[in-house]
């Protein structure tokens, strides 16, 4: 990763999936657990624990809810979670996973603006120190060194990194299949995968690409 630079230009987030709910998102999106559409036979990566938790835990702005009824991002596809399913820093918990298996899917982060409701975080979403924002002009409140340079580490004492680190964007309940920008896998097996669903999928234009520098 040395001399990589993710998201340079701040354009992006990124929410990563296991590889077999592509069906589903070419052809609802992207759904909370709560939406109508949501995937009956969806494949989880995450940790059960903090999901859960965000059920419970409301949005640090007026009458936005519980940030479990929101869909979220990350501002890089290099993400804590991705590092905990690859490495099974948390198995079995958080089972772990090849790459290969692993789905990346980009997003514009002024295309999800538009959508009927967001809001961006500074920080891990669920921390008591982490802010909330609904409004872009706020968008530099986030530690983008750390994260375009996939810094997450605490050997020099700053031990709040971790938390700046999973800055979050989320959106509300539901994201089109026509507000993703692109698909990103590991390799050609997984590309291959991936193509072939795409082939099918009548409603989108998107297009695979192999970036394994994206991955763990």
């Amino acid at each position: 990763m040395q001399g990589v630079i993710i998201n340079r230009r701040r354009e992006y987030c990124y929410r990563i999936y296991n590889i077999g709910n592509l069906s589903h998102i070419l052809s609802y999106g992207l759904c909370t657990k709560h939406h109508p559409e949501k995937d009956p036979d969806f494949i989880p990566i995450g940790n059960p624990g903090i999901i859960g938790v965000r059920d419970d835990t409301l949005v640090k702005l007026k009458d936005y809810g519980n940030i479990g009824e929101y869909v979220p991002f990350y501002f890089t596809p290099r993400s804590i979670m991705q590092y905990n399913i690859v490495s099974g820093y948390w198995a079995p918990e958080v089972p772990k996973l090849p790459p290969q298996y692993l789905l990346i899917v980009q997003c514009r982060i002024d295309v999800l603006a538009g959508l009927e409701r967001f809001f961006f975080t500074d920080g891990q979403a669920n921390s008591k120190l982490t802010k909330h924002y609904a409004d872009l002009q706020y968008i530099n409140e986030i530690d983008w060194h750390c994260i375009q340079h996939g810094d997450f580490g605490k050997s020099d004492g700053d031990y709040d990194r971790l938390r700046r680190y999973q800055a979050e964007f989320l959106v509300h309940q539901h994201v089109p299949v026509n507000a993703i920008n692109a698909l990103f896998v590991y390799n050609e097996k997984a590309a291959t995968f991936v193509k072939e669903k795409l082939a099918d999928a009548s409603n989108t234009k998107l297009r695979v690409h192999i970036k394994s520098e994206l991955f763990f």
